[in-house]
């Protein structure tokens, strides 16, 4: 799995497979809703588990039962890689 940039048609084509993400800001990002506070926090454990897998961390954000995963390489200068592709449809799949 490559760390470099992925340009901007990769990117394209990789969110036709990602169902609900979206590409603004050097970032891929998508929020899941929950049944309460606790089901968030629950699914953002989860997804920590599966960063630390792969050793690609995203930022996760909580606002009471929303769960936000935003997701960039540092390692490529802040731009998208197919580490943050592959993080985003391992999170797709445990989520949805």
């Amino acid at each position: 799995m490559s760390d470099q940039p992925m340009t901007e048609a990769e990117i394209e084509l990789a969110l036709s497979e990602l169902p609900g993400w979206h590409h603004e800001r050097d970032r891929l990002e998508r929020s899941w809703t929950f049944d309460g506070h606790l089901a968030a926090v629950s699914a953002a454990s989860a997804v920590g588990w599966l960063q630390e897998q792969r050793n690609h961390h995203a930022d996760l954000t909580i606002r009471y039962n929303k769960l936000t995963v935003s997701t960039t390489t540092h390692s490529a200068g802040h731009k998208v890689s197919e580490k943050d592709t592959e993080l985003a449809r391992a999170v797709t799949d445990l989520l949805d």
